[in-house]
């Protein structure tokens, strides 16, 4: 423990330094103001520059700077763009000059599956007031992905928008064409509007991001956007219905001859969404389909301390997630989210509201779930056909560039019991990088089956610098025992933790064209357990190693100190991970993990030898076709007699081809040997813009079981049997997105 509070006291010591450290940089874009002209003839989008609207000079013909993996680099491939608008859409156009067009790596792929590509962006803050960005991404082909970036949230893939795009590979580069209907986001309507944005280029086969222009290590990534004025923007009919049907089958096998009558449920649907103004839109839903379409991934399930996260899918919760967290948390803590919309397990009905009043963002949340008033089965369920409400409210008031102070409200009614939740948070942004996060919460809640009230409170505090020699993070974080949050995703209750973390970063020589960066660093946690007036505490040493071709290398060394059950248990670690582009057509990843590691039985804890490896693979052998593979192993003997524990292995299989940017099949296969379960997935999907699909799967969930003919049953728990095809499912959908 002597050892862990001198690394905290020098992670301290150089925290205060760097913040007495100001550096002055000249920065390429700073200061710039766009006045892009309205264009009287829009673009064809086709991904060719042949149109009057591009005709002029580039708007941007300065060199893009690399934000990564080594901080302001020129990048070496000129990049020009191109801005215009009309009343109702903004134009960008990206010329990519490439001196060696042949090693572009492009794609034809499902929507938000091309990070892998060489691509271009632009981050638009459509309201101007440094909160968040939505950002707009497309490959060389035209192929889309999309992001939504908020101070408190971080960034995220899960929401999709309406926008088009085009692109195409020249014979010295590729040009990529973007229009964005003003209809699709919130923005402020009128005479000269003033918006800030970033473009944005990554060079697959070096692994380079570069923007335009350079982000500030002194302002950070909101302040560094520049501001674009447009003249005048009109207000749009912002009128969505969204019709849906949906139609499923089930059947189960009953014995290993016979399967039940096929479980058919058919759905009718609506959704309809209206801005009040330009910048406030509101959603409805009558009876509306929940559904998602790819199952989620097997996760390893042995030996695990804490629940799995699972992210979320359906569509009518995207975003939700990056909009109501909270400042301070980052994935590191105790809480992951505030808001985990997969808590709400099976919604019956849902309806949100969100919006933009200059520096004042809202966005509240209804919805009811089904789930815990469902047929118990041989059971009764004494809350049976009663819903679960949520209720979850977000405020925020912007400050001065990112800084803001925020206001959340989280409650689950269910019964006679309910958990409420009031939460404040704040979060500025010091020159020189420097970023100070806090929250606190404090929820009332009852028990629906004892009716026992409880109290509790947590707060997080968040310290953050990074810039291109040195990165810091520390947190102190506190959550009482009684503490309960039903809409969050978070691991324990009765604990205080202080994280610390330093990585400085080395850069070789720059002819070096292939290591660019070495950053080792040391990260370090001490946790109390105020129930048992434990300690527990974690140091893990790291060498970590970047290439070209988005390549890295990280080797760890984990000493571990953790109480379980009563006991203390000593453990340690060794990990290795990396990977690398190797072609244009092949990526590979692996994981390897070794040590002594304790095993969480409740009754009868031990320590054991642990042996973890994982290896994931991309296979791309034309632009259409994708094979995805992971497969993972692990082993785990105990210590005392080398006995073995258990043995796993989980393969998972996802071949995907594109016909083109609207239609793919795809076929996914997992097995996992510790669950002695092999579920497939066939999915047919057209999708013309977000909205606007057709999917058409089928399921199977093999499981290895054993049929009791004495008893008429299944029995999974001998190891005898064979695997039987238990469920199969089929899934039609339709929705058409109608925009008025």
């Amino acid at each position: 423990m002597n050892k862990v509070r001198k690394i905290i006291l020098a992670l301290c010591m150089v925290m205060i330094t760097c913040m007495m450290i100001q550096a002055t940089e000249k920065l390429v874009g700073e200061g710039r103001i766009i006045y892009p002209k309205k264009t009287e003839q829009p673009p064809k989008i086709d991904g060719k520059l042949d149109d009057p609207a591009w005709q002029e000079a580039p708007t941007v013909n300065d060199s893009f700077i690399a934000k990564s993996p080594v901080y302001g680099e020129v990048l070496d491939q000129k990049t020009e763009v191109w801005v215009t608008y009309d009343y109702d859409n903004l134009y960008f156009a990206f010329y990519c000059h490439d001196t060696e067009p042949g090693k572009i790596k492009t794609s034809v792929s499902r929507r938000d599956n091309i990070f892998r590509d060489d691509w271009v962006a632009v981050d638009i803050d459509t309201m101007g007031n440094r909160q968040f960005t939505y950002i707009i991404i497309s490959n060389a082909n035209g192929i889309q992905a999309d992001m939504l970036s908020t101070v408190s949230g971080g960034d995220s893939a899960e929401p999709d928008w309406v926008w088009y795009s085009a692109g195409k590979v020249v014979k010295n580069g590729y040009i990529v064409e973007i229009r964005i209907p003003l209809k699709s986001f919130k923005f402020k309507s009128g005479k000269n509007v003033t918006m800030n944005l970033m473009f944005w280029r990554f060079i697959s086969r070096t692994g380079t991001q570069a923007t335009w222009p350079q982000i500030s290590e002194q302002k950070g990534y909101y302040n560094s956007l520049v501001p674009v004025v447009f003249e005048r923007l009109d207000k749009q009919l912002r009128l969505e219905a969204l019709p849906s049907v949906t139609y499923g089958s089930i059947w189960d096998r009953e014995t290993p001859e016979t399967w039940s009558k096929a479980d058919d449920s058919a759905q009718l649907g609506i959704g309809l969404k209206y801005g009040l103004t330009s910048s406030i839109n509101t959603e409805l839903t009558i009876n509306p389909d929940f559904s998602q379409v790819e199952s989620d991934q097997l996760q390893v399930v042995a030996n695990q301390r804490y629940p799995l996260f699972y992210s979320e899918k359906r569509p009518f919760f995207m975003a939700m997630r990056n909009r109501f967290n909270l400042a301070g948390l980052n994935g590191e803590g105790n809480m992951w989210v505030a808001v985990h919309t997969r808590q709400i397990v099976d919604p019956a009905w849902g309806s949100k509201i969100s919006g933009e009043l200059g520096k004042i963002s809202f966005d509240l949340l209804a919805a009811g779930d089904e789930w815990p008033g469902r047929e118990w089965g041989d059971e009764i369920n004494p809350y049976l056909g009663t819903n679960a409400n949520f209720f979850i409210g977000r405020f925020k008031q912007g400050l001065k560039g990112e800084n803001f102070v925020g206001l959340l409200y989280s409650g689950r009614e269910f019964g006679d019991g309910f958990n409420r939740v009031i939460a404040g948070d704040v979060h500025f942004f010091l020159k020189g990088n420097h970023n100070i996060s806090a929250n606190g919460l404090y929820t009332f809640s009852r028990n629906e089956e004892s009716l026992e009230n409880s109290k509790g409170g947590a707060f997080t505090i968040t310290y953050n610098y990074s810039q291109k020699p040195l990165a810091l993070l520390f947190m102190l974080e506190h959550y009482d025992q009684d503490f309960r949050m039903d809409s969050a995703f978070y691991q324990r209750t009765g604990i205080t933790r202080f994280i610390g973390y330093i990585g400085p970063s080395f850069y070789p020589n720059k002819k070096n064209t292939w290591f660019k960066k070495f950053s080792p660093f040391i990260y370090s946690y001490v946790s109390r357990d105020w129930a048992t007036g434990e300690n527990d505490y974690v140091l893990i040493p790291s060498l970590r190693f970047s290439f070209s071709r988005q390549g890295s290398l990280r080797l760890d060394y984990r000493i571990i100190k953790e109480h379980w059950a009563g006991q203390d248990f000593k453990q340690d670690e060794l990990r290795l991970r990396g990977g690398t582009q190797i072609t244009k057509w092949l990526n590979v990843r692996v994981n390897f993990r070794t040590g002594k590691r304790l095993f969480y039985d409740p009754d009868d804890p031990f320590l054991g030898n642990s042996l973890s490896f994982t290896f994931r693979t991309g296979f791309q052998p034309n632009p259409k076709l994708k094979q995805d593979l992971e497969y993972t192993y692990q082993h785990f003997k105990r210590s005392s007699d080398s006995s073995l524990v258990y043995d796993l292995n989980i393969l998972v299989s996802r071949t995907t081809f594109q016909f083109n940017k609207y239609l793919f099949v795809r076929a996914l296969v997992q097995y996992d040997s510790y669950q002695n379960v092999v579920l497939t997935d066939m999915l047919a999907s057209f999708t013309l813009i977000p909205g606007t699909v057709v999917h058409l799967g089928y399921g199977s969930l093999y499981q290895k079981q054993y049929w009791d003919d004495i008893n008429q049953q299944w029995d999974t728990g001998v190891d005898l049997g064979k695997y039987y095809q238990n469920t199969q499912s089929l899934f039609f959908k339709v929705s058409y997105l109608y925009r008025f």
